[in-house]
């Protein structure tokens, strides 16, 4: 019995590192998606991550999603920039809609 009950926590903990490994892979692909997104030195700061579990209502399909969200933001007329990333890192959407636009415009406005 104590043989089974050994054997069991060593696959509960194999378990557990590996579903470890999934999310901080999962995590880091929604990073680098949002990375790609806003390009080298983006106009946002002020980073808040989370894992909707449930899904995010305001996507079709209620999809689950890394949501991304930047309290401060140097573009003109955006108060918040909010990504949203799937667990395999494929970028869902983004606020605002025209997000890469903006982006590239405020780019634009600042060369010389």
């Amino acid at each position: 019995m104590r043989r089974f009950f050994g054997r069991l926590l060593r696959w509960l903990f194999f378990l557990l590192v590996i579903g470890g490994l999934a999310a901080a892979a999962s995590y880091a692909g929604a990073r680098a998606t949002a990375g790609k997104l806003l390009g080298q030195k983006p106009p946002v700061s002020e980073r808040r991550t989370r894992f909707a579990y449930r899904g995010v209502s305001e996507l079709p399909g209620n999809p689950r999603a890394w949501i991304i969200t930047y309290g401060r933001t140097s573009l003109p007329g955006v108060r918040t920039v909010t990504i949203y990333v799937s667990p395999t890192g494929a970028l869902l959407a983004s606020r605002p809609n025209n997000l890469a636009e903006r982006l590239e415009a405020y780019e634009q406005s600042r060369e010389p």
